[in-house]
């Protein structure tokens, strides 16, 4: 496993309260960590968690929204690597943009909604971080669930095609 690998999982595990941490989810009491299993079933409870941070958007503090963002996101990278046996692999985004150039016009910089991917391969990457900045901003159009079970099913297609 990676250095990257254990880092996001460590943000999983705070974002599901296993390792406490001064720095908070926003909104920590709407999220129910009891019920988050690192299924993907579970991202149904994630769903249901951001339309309330959604909601409350405009009252988020900055700190909040990347605490959120991180963790939020690694719990879903996380979700879909437990689901695909670890197919997947985190990647920091100074380490795969320079070997995919075509991407520099979609994603210019390195933000917290972009710091890192999940990889599958060499040529399929997913942005769980992303998914949770725009879930935030744009609402349930951003279904994590829905997001993580096409990235669980691209990695099926992928080991059967490698298999």
């Amino acid at each position: 496993m990676s250095e990257l690998d254990d880092i996001f999982r460590e943000f999983a595990l705070s974002f599901i309260g296993r390792i406490k941490v001064e720095q908070e989810v926003a909104f920590p009491d709407l999220l129910p960590r009891q019920l988050l299993k690192g299924t993907l079933a579970s991202l149904k409870y994630v769903d249901s968690y951001l339309n309330e941070v959604h909601s409350r958007r405009g009252g988020l503090a900055e700190p909040e929204w990347h605490t959120t963002v991180l963790w939020g996101g690694a719990y879903v990278g996380e979700v879909i690597r437990h689901e695909t046996k670890k197919a997947y692999r985190w990647v920091d985004y100074d380490e795969y943009m320079p070997a995919h150039p075509d991407l520099m016009p979609m994603i210019p910089e390195r933000t917290t909604a972009t710091c890192a991917f999940l990889v599958l391969g060499e040529s399929s990457m997913s942005m769980p971080l992303n998914k949770i900045a725009r879930y935030i901003a744009e609402g349930e159009t951003h279904s994590t669930h829905y997001f993580a079970s096409l990235d669980i099913r691209r990695a099926q297609e992928h080991a059967k095609q490698s298999g």
